[in-house]
C-alpha cells in the first residue's frame, strides 16, 4: 500500500511540473489580454456566443504601436517626439516617471544595445559568497575614489530575476564567465536546481580562481 501511494505521489508530482509552466503561460497571457480589454466597454466588441470576443485590447495595442513607430521614423515623427518629450519631461512628477520608463524600455529593446551581454561572477554579498551577475553598461566607465574602473552589474534574485540589485564592483573583482547569458538566468531562476554539468562546472571552475 506504502508503494502504491509512493507511486502516486511521484505521478502527482511530475504532471504538476509538467502542467504548472503550461497553466502559469496561459494565465499570464490571459491576465494580460484580460487587462487590457477591460480598457474598451463590451459595447464596442463583436460578440460570439452572446459573449464579448476578447483580444480587442491587444490589437488595438499593437495596431497603435507599429502605426507611432512608423510614424516616428520619418522626419516629422522624429521631431515631434523630440518636442514631446521635452513638453512632459517638464511636468512635474509625470516627468520623472516618463522618463525613467523610456529610458528603461529604450536600453532593453533597442537594436545594439549592450545591455545583459555578459554574464560574470562577482564576490556578493559578502567576502566568500558568490553571486552571478550581468554586466549593464560598458560605455563611459565609471572610476571610483581610487581611480579604480567600476563595471555596472545588476544582480538578480532568484527565482524572480525581474527583481533585483544594481553594484557597481571594481573591474578587477569581477570573473567573466564562460556561459551564455540565457544558460545564467536559467541557473539563477531555477536556483541551481535544473543545473546542466557544463553550467556548474564554469561557476565552480571561475569560485575556485576567485579564492585564488
Amino acid at each position: 500500500m506504502k508503494s502504491v501511494l509512493n507511486l502516486l505521489k511521484n505521478e502527482l508530482i511530475t504532471g504538476m511540473v509538467l502542467l504548472a509552466p503550461v497553466l502559469g503561460t496561459l494565465y499570464l497571457i490571459y491576465f494580460i489580454v484580460r487587462s487590457v480589454d477591460d480598457l474598451f466597454p463590451d459595447v464596442w466588441r463583436p460578440e460570439v456566443w452572446h459573449h464579448p470576443l476578447p483580444g480587442l485590447g491587444i490589437i488595438t495595442v499593437i495596431c497603435l504601436a507599429l502605426l507611432v513607430g512608423i510614424f516616428a521614423h520619418n522626419v516629422v515623427g522624429r521631431r515631434m517626439v523630440k518636442m514631446f518629450d521635452r513638453v512632459v519631461s517638464r511636468l512635474p512628477v509625470f516627468g520623472g516617471t516618463y522618463g525613467l520608463i523610456k529610458q528603461v524600455f529604450e536600453s532593453v529593446f533597442s537594436q545594439g544595445a549592450d545591455s545583459f551581454q555578459q554574464a560574470v561572477l562577482v564576490e556578493y554579498p559578502c567576502p566568500g559568497s558568490h553571486a552571478i551577475g550581468f554586466v549593464t553598461s560598458t560605455r563611459a566607465p565609471i572610476l571610483s575614489k581610487t581611480g579604480k574602473p567600476l563595471v555596472q552589474l545588476y544582480v538578480p534574485t532568484t527565482p524572480n530575476p525581474t527583481s533585483g540589485f544594481y553594484l557597481l564592483v571594481e573591474k578587477e573583482l569581477v570573473r567573466e564567465l564562460d556561459m551564455p547569458v540565457d544558460q545564467a538566468f536559467k541557473l539563477v531562476i531555477t536556483m541551481g536546481i535544473a543545473r546542466e554539468p557544463e553550467m556548474m562546472a564554469t561557476a565552480r571552475d571561475e569560485i575556485k580562481e576567485t579564492g585564488k
